[in-house]
């Protein structure tokens, strides 16, 4: 117990959101009000992560949403081949850690608030969820007159959602005002790109190899001259051809299904869809992963920042093949960074509402930008076959939530996060590659009329990962956001 909690680290807290241009931040959130309910939905549903490739002619890509704290300093020097071994010395138990303020912390903060163990975290994130989900989304604050006048009804109310987004961005900036003289500041500078000691992803930089100015960090593991400027293009033609056939293989489990059911096996029509869209995001998912697993350089991709060397001897520094204990080590190159033994939670439960309020300002932009007869005569989707499913299957639509609301979370936020957002870095600058994550991000899910609140909502969650540095942070905020289809739909909401 106490090697585990030895390595739990304070981080940096409260909601940051970068990435908001947006002049009529405060009367565009008036889409969350009373006028835009039923073309909201729609867009919900449209951003909840199923495009239309697989499952007849359907297949599956959620949308995602880190939430996840800045590491201390000296969590940084650590990872950096640190020397700075006494923040785990001093948080040897879980009572040291949990008395432990971290550096960031402001005087007026309570000490349990910002020592919260993860598990507590997690806890209190669900509760707060709950109450986004059926108060603040339900319900809005009426305006004695219409701010603009329109024959659509818009301007007419505010969302208590759009509000607490509001709410969740102040905060941010009072956090970083208030604590921006510190030597760990609570919040990070949100409109500046991230300097390389604080961007989550280290990775070795071509300017300097082609000076040749390597340092012990620059230096890639890589024997046979393989770049990350180079594999990055690689990997990502590779991920492109993926995508678009491994639709065959949900044909493929289409058609066994079939069989299955034609030999006396059971199988509704609700399941059979279900199974489908599982079964063929999952082939996406393995042969998306075996491409980053193998393709990119440096090596290794996953592991989050961390690496579990297989033969140690920590006393003699011999190696030996066996009897040595794996523990986990920081790395010095690494592609993304994921923590979860870290303080996390209001970053998380503050860039889910920013989140939800950028989405009601794109949803308002979708509007006007697309003719209303597209969202009129908008065909049901799989993503609402999934969440209501024929003789309301209840098991068929719970094996429907897989998907898009555990497996795809994950595993968008490692591939458009995690890689496409340091690949996009070392080819241009991290203001360009937000920019170009996003728009991948939209077009990836195949929907008309999705495309613009999935492009904000792709920008806002890449300035998230950025400015906290824990990709867990965007995981959980994706998570909940798809589940939000999910479970109002359940809840009758």
């Amino acid at each position: 117990m106490a090697e585990k909690y030895g390595k739990l680290r304070s981080v940096r807290t409260m909601m940051v959101l970068a990435c908001i241009p947006m002049a009529n931040a405060f009367v565009a959130p008036g889409m969350g009000g009373i006028s835009g309910q039923v073309s909201q939905r729609r867009s919900l549903q449209s951003a909840g992560g199923l495009d239309a490739r697989w499952m007849c002619r359907a297949t599956f890509s959620p949308v995602s949403a880190r939430p996840f704290s800045r590491l201390s300093a000296s969590v940084v020097g650590s990872e950096e081949g640190g020397a700075d071994d006494s923040g785990a010395a001093s948080a040897g138990s879980p009572s040291q850690w949990r008395k432990r303020r971290p550096d960031w912390a402001p005087d007026w903060a309570p000490t349990a608030l910002v020592t919260m163990r993860p598990a507590v975290q997690l806890l209190v994130g669900l509760l707060l969820y709950v109450l986004h989900l059926t108060v603040l989304t339900q319900h809005q604050i009426v305006f004695p007159v219409q701010l603009i006048p329109n024959e659509r009804g818009w301007f007419q109310s505010i969302g208590l959602d759009s509000l607490a987004g509001m709410f969740s961005l102040g905060g941010m900036m009072f956090l970083r005002r208030s604590t921006k003289d510190r030597p760990t500041p609570a919040v990070p500078a949100v409109f500046r790109a991230p300097t390389p000691e604080e961007a989550p992803w280290k990775i070795p930089s071509m300017s300097k190899r082609r000076r040749g100015e390597t340092s012990a960090t620059d230096a890639s593991p890589d024997k046979a001259g393989l770049t990350p400027r180079a594999t990055s293009i690689v990997a990502f033609l590779l991920l492109t051809y993926a995508y678009f056939n491994t639709g065959r293989f949900s044909l493929f489990c289409e058609r066994f299904l079939y069989d299955l059911a034609g030999i006396g096996i059971p199988i509704t029509v609700a399941m059979h869809r279900s199974l489908v869209v599982l079964l063929g995001h999952l082939g996406w998912v393995v042969a998306g992963s075996a491409i980053l697993k193998f393709a990119v350089r440096p090596q290794p991709f996953f592991g989050g920042g961390w690496i579990r060397p297989r033969w140690t001897e920590r006393l003699s520094g011999t190696v030996r093949r066996s009897g040595a204990k794996k523990e986990k080590a920081p790395a010095k190159i690494k592609w993304y960074s994921n923590r979860w033994d870290a303080y996390w939670l209001w970053w998380t439960i503050g860039g889910y509402f920013v989140s939800s309020w950028v989405f009601n300002i794109a949803d308002f932009v979708n509007q006007c930008a697309l003719p209303a007869a597209i969202f009129e005569t908008q065909p049901e989707g799989v993503v609402s076959q999934l969440i209501n499913p024929e003789n309301n299957d209840v098991a068929a639509s719970l094996v429907g939530y897989i998907a898009p609301c555990i497996s795809a979370p994950w595993w968008e936020e490692v591939l458009y996060r995690g890689f496409m957002l340091p690949a996009l870095c070392i080819h241009m600058g991290y203001w360009p590659a937000v920019y170009v994550s996003g728009i991948i991000f939209s077009a990836h899910h195949m929907s008309w009329t999705g495309g613009i609140p999935l492009a904000f909502l792709g920008w806002t969650w890449a300035a998230i990962y950025a400015k906290c540095g824990n990709l867990l942070v965007t995981i959980l905020i994706h998570a909940m956001w798809n589940s939000r289809v999910f479970l109002g739909s359940w809840l009758g909401l």
